[in-house]
């Protein structure tokens, strides 16, 4: 009888007491990143340095293309500086588009406020050549960024009228200054004028986008349109 017993409890189920205590509350709250939308921030920073530099190119207040040297902090942080590190955040967020213009044009405002910074010599490097030899070289140095800009002009062509028209007013701006450059003409000369007036326009319709870009019906009463050329809603800027 006694073995009867025994071999019934050697058959009885056996169960698993390495059961795992519940997790504890942690004392830090773990949040997810959220990736947000740098295209305002890369947009001010282009908008905000092309309007002054231009303003001062056109003569309003100062002597025309004068300036330099307060455009020079703008240039080299906000347009330069913040603007590259917008294209970073850009290609982060996945739009290579966003962080190729964003990155070089703010690499362009960095290069033009070097050109200004005391102690560089860059302007004073050209002194003992002849005099058209600095505007030769500004001008190849402003022609070959408008041509970057056609380059980008042509990848917006799937996005919205706004940046579309934006680009082109770029693309103008930059190839009537680098004209005034070939052409060896004064500071106030009327395609340069006519160069910092495409600016202004450039610099209002950065303005334009990047609200429209920050203004969203979660944080705004106010919706700007921007006329996509496309159904879908993957704008490029």
């Amino acid at each position: 009888m006694a073995d009867q017993n025994s071999s019934k409890l050697t058959h009885l189920p056996t169960y698993n007491t390495n059961i795992p205590e519940p997790p504890q509350p942690s004392a830090v709250r773990i949040i997810q990143p959220a990736n947000g939308n740098p295209g305002p921030l890369g947009l001010f920073a282009f908008a905000v340095t092309t309007l002054i530099a231009n303003i001062y190119n056109v003569g309003a207040g100062v002597p025309a293309g004068g300036g330099g040297s307060i455009l020079m902090g703008f240039a080299l942080w906000y347009g330069g500086i913040v603007q590259i590190l917008a294209g970073m955040w850009a290609m982060k967020v996945g739009n290579t588009f966003e962080a190729t213009a964003f990155s070089s044009f703010g690499a362009y405002w960095a290069a033009y406020g070097y050109m200004f910074m005391p102690g560089t010599m860059v302007k004073e490097s050209y002194a003992t050549l002849p005099p058209e030899t600095l505007q030769n070289a500004t001008g190849i140095f402003i022609l070959v960024w408008a041509l970057l800009a056609i380059i980008l002009s042509v990848g917006t062509t799937r996005s919205t009228v706004a940046t579309v028209i934006m680009f082109v007013f770029l693309d103008f701006h930059l190839l009537f200054m680098a004209g005034n450059e070939f052409g060896h003409y004064p500071e106030a000369a009327w395609p340069k004028k006519i160069g910092s007036v495409c600016g202004i326009i450039t610099a209002l319709l950065a303005f334009y986008n990047g609200a429209a870009a920050l203004w969203l019906p979660s944080n705004s009463h106010i919706i700007l349109p921007v006329g996509p050329f496309n159904n879908n809603n993957d704008n490029v800027v």
